[in-house]
């Protein structure tokens, strides 16, 4: 038997998975950022929660709370803002 200590270096399939790890959250990232993007834009969230393949309901489970109001006075103060110029 080897007496080699496992935790003082890590194993190759241990990097492999923190490095796994670190790119699905960066994904996750990026996915809600294109998210707020979409809806900041005035997309509606049910075609969103359609593109994605969710319902609308987890849809609103995956945003910050209250995002939506606040989202919505954004675009409705931009929206009146083009229709001024």
């Amino acid at each position: 038997m080897s007496s080699t200590n496992r935790t003082s270096s890590p194993r190759t399939g241990d990097v492999a998975n923190d490095g796994l790890k670190a790119l699905v959250a960066e994904l996750q990232s990026v996915k809600m950022l294109l998210m707020l993007q979409a809806l900041a834009m005035g997309y509606k969230q049910k075609h969103l929660a359609s593109a994605l393949g969710v319902s609308e309901a987890t849809l609103s489970r995956m945003m910050p709370k209250g995002f939506s109001k606040g989202l919505a006075r954004v675009v409705e103060n931009r929206s009146a803002s083009r229709a001024e110029d």
